[in-house]
Formats: structure tokens, C-alpha cells, sequence
């Protein structure tokens, strides 16, 4: 699986914009601001049909345009693939696979697969458990598509229990108004900490694993899915049924994988409260290529890798680790702001500048 050219109008900080890309590792390179992550941005919107940056994808519309359009040619599945989205704000996204219209973007999904890396990814050991089951649960979805819903008909039903419980606490209607909702919550629940637990249970040998390719602790690498829900509906309904006076006077459910983390430690510690800038980076890092791993295993390709400033905080050894390791994976995108950053020469270097991509010889 590859992209080879990205083409895009009036996406962000470009009028027109046309990219090619070698089929291991391209780098690209600029000042900031110069239209790098952007880039990178538009790879991701043309295979998945959304943003990795922002949920307003308003913003992605170049200033003074009223729509965007990327189209993105590769190969998938050893077939010469193009697909193409269109976006005008407040409207439905067109989306094209070679030339035939899509519903939606999940028809990218089943040709493309693409992993992303932003700075914003550091939130995953930086802030609160959320961020981290929000990535599980998307994982979930790219890696076990069955459970792919399981996340947001949980969500869904939580968000009807909370507000049942202020109408409860209220007087407006009896406690027996929650029962239906209850319900939901045990079998949504409970299914959702299986697939969560089964996912990190396949990703934590692979994250030991990617820990020590990039110059950490192998052996005191751990990925562990942090739960005090019960993995079956009917536990989970009794958990329910003994907190509901509780959850009644406080309008907010006390139980249920709503509250559950994910812990990545190594050598004991929790890489959030004591990893360097360095180590944080190299675990998430090694998290996303040992999900990369396993959606390689699943689709028979490896996923394109996409790197938005990703050799900052790196000292020299880990950046050399990591482009040995993202070059044994497949294709990679990787920008960076100072060529002096990269250790080893890329296949194809890109230049950008006031929104325009160059290409120059590879080191040069």
C-alpha cells in the first residue's frame, strides 16, 4: 500500500498543491510555517476523508476559497487505486473511489489505511484518561471493525443515563426510567471492555517490542488496559443496579469503562509522570507502530506512516533507530524543520515554501 501523489485545491495554506512520493521514506522540509504539516494533512484528509488536526474542518478550506478538493493516486491491494474528496463547508463530503461516487468515508477506509503522528499526539501520556481511551477506541475501529460502534452506542446510551439521573434526582420521573438505559449500559459495557482488553492484549507485546527498537527498555516496556469495569453484561448490571442511589444523587454514572486508562510504564514508572520529553515521544511512537504492526497483519500491507514533526526531542540515537525502524516498515512521510535533523538521507526530499513543494535529490 502506497500513495504516490497527492493533489489538492485551496487546502489550508495552499491554491494548488502536487506532491510525489517515494515508496519508502520521503521527507519533507521547511521553516515553520512554510505549509509542512499541512501537507501531511492533506495525504491524510484525500485517504481517510477527515482531518487529523481539527474537528472544525472548515478551517482546512484555504482563506477566500468556498470549498477543497484533494485527490490522492497510489496503489492498494497491488491495483493502481484514485480516490478523490470534495469538501464545502455545511455540506456532505464527496468522496470518489476511482471515479464512482462513495456514500462515505468509510469506503476510504477500506482501501487506505494510514496512521498519523502530530506534537497533539503527545496528549496521549501528557493528559487525562480520556485521550487515551478515545485513541483505544479508534484503534478499535480501524483493527476490529466488528467493534467499530461498540464505543459510540456506549457513549450514546451513557450520555441518555446522565441525563435520566438529573431528571430522577429532580422528581421529574421515577428511578424506574432507567432501566432501559441500564440495560444498554451492561451490554454495550461489557463488550467494550472485551474488545479493549483483546486489542491491548495483541498490542503489548508488539509495543515491548517497538520500545526497545527505539532505543528503550524492551523488557520493562508494559502496555496495560487499567479497568475496574466487569467484562460481562451481567456483572456490569449489578454493578449498575448497586450504585443507583449514588448515581442518582450525584446525576452521573459511577461505574462502566467511561472511567477506565491505559497505562504505558516502563522500567515500573508511568511514562506520563516520569518519562523525559524524549521517552514520552518514544512510547507513543512506539504505540502507533506496533498498531501499524497489526493492521499489517490485517490488511496484508503495512499502513502508511505519517509523521508531522516527529524527530524533535529525539536525541540522535532514537532518530536513527526510528528512521532504520520506519524504513523496514513501508511507506513513511515524515516533515521536519531542519534537514540537519535526519540522520540518515531520505529516499525523496520535498521542500516547501510559502505553500509551494519542491523536489530536490535525495540529501540534497
Amino acid at each position: 500500500m502506497r500513495v504516490e501523489r497527492v493533489r489538492a485545491v485551496s487546502f489550508r495554506c495552499y491554491d494548488r498543491l502536487e506532491a510525489d512520493f517515494d515508496p519508502a521514506l520521503t521527507a519533507v522540509v521547511g521553516r515553520n510555517g512554510a505549509g509542512k504539516t499541512s501537507l501531511v494533512e492533506a495525504v491524510h484528509f484525500g485517504c481517510a476523508g477527515y482531518s487529523p488536526r481539527t474537528t472544525q474542518e472548515a478551517r482546512c478550506v484555504r482563506a477566500g476559497a468556498e470549498l477543497l478538493r484533494v485527490e490522492i493516486d497510489g496503489v492498494a491491494v497491488g491495483e493502481p487505486l484514485r480516490t478523490a474528496v470534495g469538501f464545502r463547508p455545511g455540506e456532505p463530503k464527496r468522496i470518489t473511489v476511482d471515479g464512482a461516487p462513495a456514500r462515505s468515508v468509510e469506503a476510504l477506509a477500506r482501501r487506505w489505511a494510514c496512521l498519523v503522528f502530530t506534537p497533539d499526539h503527545l496528549a496521549l501520556v501528557k493528559r487525562a484518561p480520556a485521550v487515551r481511551r478515545a485513541y483505544l477506541d479508534r484503534a478499535l475501529g480501524r483493527l476490529l471493525p466488528g467493534y467499530g460502534r461498540t464505543a459510540t452506542d456506549y457513549g450514546r446510551a451513557l450520555a441518555h443515563r446522565g441525563a435520566l439521573l438529573r431528571r430522577v434526582r429532580a422528581g421529574v420521573v421515577t428511578a424506574a426510567a432507567l432501566d432501559p438505559w441500564d440495560e444498554q449500559l451492561a451490554v454495550t459495557g461489557a463488550e467494550l471492555v472485551r474488545a479493549r482488553q483483546a486489542l491491548v492484549e495483541r498490542l503489548a507485546p508488539r509495543f515491548r517490542d517497538r520500545v526497545g527498537r527505539l532505543g528503550g527498555a524492551r523488557e520493562d516496556a508494559v502496555l496495560r488496559y487499567a479497568t475496574g469495569s466487569p467484562d460481562s453484561a451481567a456483572a456490569l448490571r449489578e454493578a449498575l443496579r448497586e450504585r443507583r442511589a449514588r448515581d442518582v444523587e450525584r446525576a452521573v454514572t459511577g461505574v462502566g469503562p467511561h472511567l477506565d486508562d491505559v497505562s504505558l510504564s516502563e522500567r515500573a514508572r508511568e511514562v506520563r509522570d516520569f518519562g523525559s520529553q524524549g521517552e514520552q515521544r518514544t512510547a507513543v511512537l512506539a504505540l502507533l507502530l506496533a498498531e501499524a504492526d497489526l493492521l499489517g497483519e490485517a490488511r496484508g500491507a503495512p499502513p502508511i506512516l505519517l509523521l508531522d514533526d516527529v524527530l524533535s526531542e529525539l536525541d540522535e540515537e532514537r532518530r536513527t533507530l526510528l528512521l532504520e525502524a520506519v524504513r523496514a516498515h513501508g511507506q513513511t512521510v515524515l516533515t521536519t524543520a531542519d534537514p540537519r535533523d535526519l540522520p540518515v538521507a531520505p529516499d525523496r526530499l520535498l521542500t516547501v515554501s510559502d505553500g509551494v513543494v519542491r523536489a530536490a535529490p535525495a540529501g540534497g
